[in-house]
């Protein structure tokens, strides 16, 4: 075929065969950089979008900065928690509150006892096990003093039995009527101490 070409026609079709190649040579050395590029491209917009969103985030540090100071100094001052840090002195604060609450409540406290309780998602629970003698009307003005006030104080199984006194060593007849009417009862008192993430 190409033995009956002219000189002419065998040049041109030779310049048009090296161009042919010199495209093809180009195309596979230029299409792999072109898509590079392209993702390239991709990832610089990309990194443009992230700066400009952080720069605008950034500019807003100081408002939150002073917000997230106002948040921490109400959560320092609230009254709902146990204002202790640690779990011992949680259960000393737990102790000392039912000490007063019985003292003025017209209770006897018998014992106090710590209680190992689990910690919750974001609180501190801590809980002391509380033996006392009351009768059943002081008894009513305790538990009320101890769950409405702050801190949030909470009562958990109790376990309330009447005395029993024995026949033969009743006391005088003025004091049977308040020996009859005393209660021993058992208790859990539990509070909550803010743990260091809030």
């Amino acid at each position: 075929m190409f033995t009956s070409l002219t000189p002419r026609q065998s040049r041109i079709s030779a310049i048009a065969i090296l161009i042919l190649l010199v495209m093809a040579v180009l195309i596979l050395a230029i299409y792999p950089i072109w898509t590079m590029n392209t993702a390239y491209n991709a990832q610089i917009e990309d990194a443009r979008f992230q700066i400009l969103r952080y720069q605008r985030i950034a500019k807003q540090d100081a408002r939150y900065q002073q917000e997230f100071s106002k948040l921490k100094r109400s959560q320092q001052s609230d009254l709902r928690y146990l204002q202790s840090k640690t779990d011992s002195l949680a259960n000393a604060e737990l102790q000392r509150r039912i000490k007063q609450v019985a003292a003025a409540g017209g209770g006897e406290i018998i014992s106090t006892q710590t209680v190992q309780i689990s910690q919750e998602e974001m609180l501190n629970r801590v809980a002391i096990r509380v033996r006392m003698k009351s009768t059943l009307e002081n008894l009513t003005k305790i538990l009320h003093q101890l769950e409405t006030q702050k801190p949030y104080l909470f009562v958990e199984n109790i376990s309330l039995r009447s005395r029993h006194l024995p026949r033969r060593r009743l006391p005088k007849t003025k004091d049977i009527q308040k020996a009859i009417r005393s209660l021993d009862l058992e208790f859990l008192l539990v509070g909550y101490i803010k743990s260091d993430g809030i």
